[in-house]
């Protein structure tokens, strides 16, 4: 089996803003609203997401596709530290 990508994961724009595409939402609601209100860039990292993630099986960059479910994943661990965080208290 040959790759399919001529250039490495890290090299690669797309996968950098797949990956971080969940934490720069919840950091700019944190720095603008608080920690405790950053809870809801949960609701923004599923749209912006799932759009992203239909961006790339449409052109089909799977390992594009694959950074937007990790950036997922890390934009549903920090808006849930967040939610403890505002439900706590």
């Amino acid at each position: 089996m040959t790759a399919l990508y001529s250039q490495k994961w890290w090299k690669d724009p797309m996968v950098w803003l797949g990956t971080l595409h969940g934490t720069a939402i919840w950091a700019f609601m944190a720095v603008s609203l608080s920690i405790t209100s950053a809870w809801i860039s949960l609701a923004c990292g599923i749209f912006i997401g799932l759009f992203l993630y239909l961006v790339a099986l449409g052109y089909q960059d799977y390992r594009f596709a694959r950074a937007i479910v990790v950036g997922f994943v890390m934009n549903v661990f920090l808006s849930s530290l967040s939610a403890i965080l505002a439900f706590i208290d």
